[in-house]
């Protein structure tokens, strides 16, 4: 169901730039990512949810010596004694610690059923950290030519996704937020001359049109849209209580078709390879033509809110960037309370997403320009 929704119809811009001094309109696509929603106190990341998931695991297991489900099998002998390491001192704040203590343990007959989830932990373990997507294609690449294992690994990652969603909607759920003032007048700040590309604008002007690309699976980002004029909201990678019928469900997989590997991919027969691969997801709704449209309708600026323009949205962050009507590329990083921020790592994850580096250096802001993300005040 497509809808009903005008997109105004702009003239195509002009290539040679020696004509763009006197352009005045320019639109805004300002990107959505998680760390948006999480600067409005939403447990959100991946790690969240595993952290939720070895709290949950570990609370059956301490009830009932044994645990398993299609990720993990757990059992030990009822004699064994958890005297300093039992549910009584069981918290979200040590669950993952104590979930990697139990697997190391071997009076406990500890396995892990999947190996995707292994590597997942394993992650975390290491790095503290993970992205459950880079993780998922680098196991379709290991078992491109078994089968089998493809539609295992497929399974795992549906599982995974089935109890993300549920872990969501409940910390949601708790969630009740005004709009921040100080972040909405970043949404609408004017387009400034040392924002854009040499030979773009004269002076600063205000965005024609806005358009909200959520990546987030919430709508926290719509309470924003809703107080923006002339602006279009677009839920890239689908809704929490999406259905698949009328509403697009969450979009979970991996979406670099740039990456060597890929083209392994488009010459293989088994088609359980692409179950999850983002790409053809989009095709399911209208969401990706209408960012088209957009960004093919006039020139425009991007503005990055919380996202971490990671590989495994690759592909269409470069049809973006590398658009030619794409004047600017303005992150907004984040500034932690020490004084450091994350700008710099910010430009590496975007220059990934460009082959031409040129058009990288003219597009990007530089960091005297740019300013970090206002941090929201929650009001629950």
């Amino acid at each position: 169901m497509i809808p009903n929704i005008k997109i105004p119809t702009y003239s195509v811009l002009n290539t040679n730039p020696n004509l763009f001094d006197n352009y005045e309109n320019i639109n805004r696509l300002i990107l959505i990512g998680n760390g948006f929603d999480i600067a409005h106190g939403l447990k959100s990341s991946f790690k969240d949810f595993i952290v939720n998931y070895c709290y949950n695991l570990l609370q059956e297991f301490y009830h009932s010596m044994r645990y398993d489900d299609r990720l993990v099998s757990i059992g030990a002998n009822i004699q064994i004694i958890f005297s300093n390491d039992g549910s009584k001192s069981l918290t979200l704040e040590n669950a993952l610690e104590k979930f990697i203590i139990l697997k190391r343990n071997r009076e406990i007959n500890f396995k892990f059923k999947s190996n995707f989830f292994e590597s997942i932990i394993e992650e975390i373990d290491n790095k503290n950290w993970v992205d459950i997507e880079i993780q998922y294609f680098d196991f379709l690449k290991r078992y491109l030519n078994n089968e089998q294992s493809v539609k295992s690994v497929n399974d795992d990652l549906n599982f995974i996704k089935s109890n993300f969603i549920s872990y969501l909607k409940n910390e949601i759920s708790k969630l009740s937020i005004r709009p921040n003032q100080d972040l909405h007048a970043q949404f609408e700040e004017p387009i400034f001359k040392f924002d854009t590309k040499p030979n773009t604008i004269k002076e600063k002007i205000e965005p024609e049109s806005i358009c909200f690309l959520n990546f987030n699976y919430s709508d926290l980002a719509k309470q924003y849209f809703n107080l923006v004029e002339s602006s279009i909201y677009i839920p890239i990678h689908g809704e929490i209580n999406g259905d698949g019928v009328n509403v697009q469900e969450p979009i979970f997989g991996f979406g670099d078709d740039m990456d060597p590997d890929y083209e392994k991919f488009e010459s293989h027969k088994n088609e359980e390879i692409f179950k999850h691969i983002k790409s053809f997801k989009y095709l399911q709704f209208s969401h990706y033509r209408r960012l088209i449209d957009f960004i093919e309708s006039k020139p425009f600026q991007v503005q990055i809110f919380g996202h971490s323009c990671g590989l495994s949205d690759r592909t269409l962050l470069n049809t973006i960037f590398e658009n030619q009507n794409c004047i600017s590329i303005k992150p907004f990083y984040h500034k932690n309370n020490d004084g450091k921020d994350d700008y710099e790592q910010r430009s590496y994850s975007i220059a990934r997403h460009f082959r031409s580096k040129s058009e990288l250096r003219i597009k990007v802001v530089n960091k005297e320009f740019c300013k970090p993300m206002v941090q929201p005040i929650m009001r629950v």
